[in-house]
């Protein structure tokens, strides 16, 4: 398998069609097809499969797809970390961040790392934080700002802060103000993230151990949307107090969910496979020191 007919896979992936792929390429269409029937052989698998307008990923094809990417941007990293130590800040550099989290820093950062790091093409993409693990794992970003990782040989992970979660209403619940116990919720219509996202998890887990359910009537994974929902009287939700540093914000009532006190923890995480890149190195001290300044505030 070389690192070519990898990177011509990817692009007829990405455009559809061998056509397209080969005037892309500049390449023939019969030399794509001999690469790709090589592949699917060395595989034992099919990858494509033709239709009327070009083709479609097989699920094979899908699954290859995504261990290329992480192949591609892994040799791309290996190319920079070989360069002079001025060209060793440039390339790509793709950190994902929770929406809760990129909201509140990405105006910060952004401007800061362009600055320190000219050279490099810095991408950010926001999502939920057990996709953007798995994007790290495979090697399809450098790093990942998310919420309660789970722990892996395979990758590094750096706890950034730990925070309680609040209930989050129009208007408080019971007499505290300040403090609500884990047993109220249950008499709550919550909107929450889907069953896999950590909060979620963390609620439904404590709630159970009281023997306790949870009353999810509505489960939305943005987390703005979400309070604008709360603040129109659609429900509750629950959310870490980080989230109140985004600009232009509902009013809501926040009281710190008690009896136990539930907490999520935000980390940085990165690959434990790749060789070390200096751009990832350096960007990932600047992006915790950021955090830090910002969570003080």
């Amino acid at each position: 398998m070389e690192i070519t007919q990898i990177r011509h896979f990817v692009r007829i992936a990405e455009t559809g069609s061998y056509i397209k792929a080969a005037d892309l390429l500049d390449i023939g269409q019969s030399t794509l097809s001999r690469q790709v029937r090589a592949l699917e052989v060395e595989l034992r698998a099919s990858l494509f499969y033709r239709h009327g307008r070009g083709v479609l990923l097989t699920e094979a094809g899908k699954k290859f797809l995504e261990y290329a990417r992480g192949v591609l941007h892994l040799m791309d990293s290996a190319t920079i970390a070989l360069r002079d130590s001025e060209a060793a800040y440039s390339g790509q550099l793709v950190i994902g961040m929770a929406p809760s989290i990129g909201r509140a820093c990405i105006p910060m950062l952004l401007p800061k790392l362009g600055e320190l790091y000219p050279r490099a093409a810095i991408s950010v993409v926001e999502g939920l934080s057990g996709a953007l693990y798995d994007a790290v794992l495979l090697g399809q970003m450098d790093m990942a700002l998310v919420y309660n990782p789970a722990a892996s040989p395979n990758i590094k992970i750096t706890p950034i802060v730990t925070e309680p979660l609040y209930l989050i209403g129009p208007e408080p619940v019971g007499a505290d103000h300040e403090c609500v116990p884990l047993s109220t919720l249950a008499e709550l219509p919550l909107i929450l993230p889907h069953g896999n996202h950590s909060v979620r998890v963390a609620v439904e887990s404590a709630a159970a151990r009281l023997g306790l359910g949870v009353n999810v009537t509505l489960q939305v994974d943005a987390s703005y949307s979400t309070m604008e929902l709360v603040a129109q009287g659609m429900g509750y939700s629950i959310m870490p107090r980080f989230m109140e540093r985004g600009a232009r914000l509902p009013e809501l009532s926040w009281q710190m969910i008690t009896e136990p006190r539930l907490d999520t923890t935000m980390c940085m995480v990165l690959s434990g496979q790749q060789p070390g890149n200096p751009l990832v190195a350096a960007a990932a001290e600047v992006v915790r020191a950021s955090l830090s300044e910002l969570l003080v505030r």
